[in-house]
């Protein structure tokens, strides 16, 4: 049965939170989706000197947290 996770977002002092999050198998699905989009962020024409995006389960468990760094494509 699938479980909801969500992508919440740090950056310095800031912090978006993902109140609606997806649904996934399993953590472990869930963490690479999380993997990829703070890929997917660093590809932006930004800084982001502290940030990470952080997957958090139902109860509030941080089942991973992954680096944003900018990747800007050559």
């Amino acid at each position: 049965m699938p479980k909801r996770y969500f992508f919440h977002i740090r950056n310095g002092d800031f912090v978006s939170v993902d109140d609606e999050g997806m649904e996934f198998a399993t953590p472990r699905e869930a963490n690479i989706y999380g993997a990829r989009v703070a890929f997917e962020i660093g590809t932006d024409d930004r800084d982001y000197d502290d940030a990470e995006l952080s997957v958090v389960d139902t109860c509030g468990r941080e089942i991973g947290r992954h680096r944003i760094r900018r990747h800007l494509p050559h």
